[in-house]
C-alpha cells in the first residue's frame, strides 16, 4: 500500500483540483496526476471524473474517501505531534473565519505565526456561512455571535463592538440624529439577523419602522453606508479605516449597540494538536491590536 497516493487523493478531493492539491502538498501537478492514476490502477476503480473545468467523485471515490480521510488525518497529525515533541511545530492547520472579519488582523496573525513556525501550513476558508467543523475537517474557527452547535469546545476571546455609521454626504443631506428616537426618521441599514429592536432602544419605536436595507453581508452594508444610502449598524473593527479616511462618521457615539461575542471554536478538545493550540493562543494575542474588546486569559468551555 502506498500511503502517499492515498494522501494525495484526499487532498485533491478537499482542494477541488490537482493544481490546488499540489500547492498544498508542495508537489507539481504532474506528480499529483500520476499518483492518482497509480492509485486508481492499484484499486481497479475510477475514483474521480475529470474534465477541463471540473472534478467530481465517482461513487467508488466517495466511498473510498469516506473510509480513508480520517485515517490519513490521524497519520499526518501523529507525525506532526512527534515532531512537536522536539519543540518544532509542523503540519497543516485548517482554519475558518468570517469573510468580513478585519483581514489585517487575520493576515498579521497568520503571517507572524508562519514566521515563528516555518514548517506549519494553513488551509483557510473565509465564509459567512456556518461550517461543520467535523464534516469539513476544520481545526479551529473564529466566530462572532453564537459559536455553533452542541459539543464544540469554545474559547471566548472578546466582543465585537457595534456602532452606528453614516457617510458625510448622508449626514449633510439628512442630518445627524441627536438621540435614539431620531433614528425612526432615518434610513437604517441592518444585518439580516439584527432586529430593529436591537437598534432602536426606545421601546415605543419598535415595530414602527423597517430597515431600508437588510442584508446578510456586512461588507455590502458598509459599501451602502459609504455610498450615502443610510445609517448602518456595523462592527467598529470593520470600518476603522473608513472612519480614519473620512469616508464614514460615527453617529450617536453614546449609542453602544449590543456587542457580539467573539469566540475561537474547536471541534473537540481530544483532537487539539500542539500546533492548533499554539495558533489559538497566538491569534487571541494578535486580536488585541484590533478594535475588539479582548478578554485576557479566557478559558475553554463546552458548547
Amino acid at each position: 500500500m502506498d500511503l502517499n497516493q492515498t494522501r494525495v487523493f484526499v487532498e485533491v478531493v478537499r482542494a477541488g483540483g490537482f493544481a490546488a492539491a499540489g500547492r498544498r502538498l508542495g508537489l507539481p501537478k504532474s506528480t499529483i496526476s500520476a499518483r492518482i492514476q497509480a492509485l486508481e490502477t492499484r484499486l481497479g476503480a475510477q475514483l474521480l471524473k475529470r474534465s477541463t473545468r471540473q472534478l467530481a467523485l465517482t461513487s467508488e471515490g466517495t466511498a473510498f474517501f469516506e473510509r480513508v480521510a480520517g485515517a490519513v488525518d490521524s497519520l499526518v497529525d501523529a507525525e506532526a505531534a512527534s515532531t512537536a515533541e522536539d519543540g518544532v511545530l509542523s503540519g497543516t492547520i485548517r482554519f475558518t473565519a468570517p469573510l468580513e472579519f478585519p483581514r489585517d488582523a487575520i493576515t498579521q496573525a497568520i503571517s507572524g505565526f508562519l514566521r515563528q513556525h516555518p514548517r506549519v501550513r494553513f488551509q483557510i476558508t473565509l465564509t459567512n456561512h456556518p461550517v461543520d467543523l467535523v464534516a469539513e475537517n476544520i481545526d479551529l474557527a473564529l466566530r462572532g455571535g453564537h459559536p455553533g452547535g452542541a459539543g464544540l469546545i469554545i474559547r471566548k476571546v472578546g466582543q465585537i463592538r457595534m456602532s452606528l455609521f453614516a457617510s458625510p454626504h448622508y449626514i449633510e443631506r439628512c442630518g445627524r440624529p441627536a438621540c435614539d428616537a431620531d433614528l425612526a426618521a432615518h434610513d437604517l441599514l441592518l444585518f439580516s439577523s439584527a432586529s430593529p429592536s436591537r437598534v432602536l432602544r426606545a421601546a415605543e419605536l419598535v415595530g414602527q419602522i423597517e430597515p431600508r436595507i437588510a442584508s446578510d453581508n456586512l461588507a455590502f452594508l458598509r459599501r451602502m453606508a459609504i455610498a450615502g444610502v443610510g445609517i448602518a449598524a456595523l462592527p467598529e473593527a470593520l470600518v476603522a479605516h473608513d472612519v480614519a479616511a473620512g469616508r464614514l462618521e460615527q453617529v450617536l457615539a453614546a449609542w453602544g449597540g449590543e456587542p457580539a461575542a467573539l469566540h475561537i471554536v474547536f471541534p473537540s478538545r481530544k483532537d487539539m494538536s500542539p500546533r492548533v493550540k499554539a495558533f489559538a493562543d497566538h491569534l487571541a494575542e494578535a486580536l488585541q491590536g484590533t478594535p475588539v474588546s479582548i478578554e485576557p486569559n479566557a478559558g475553554f468551555e463546552k458548547a
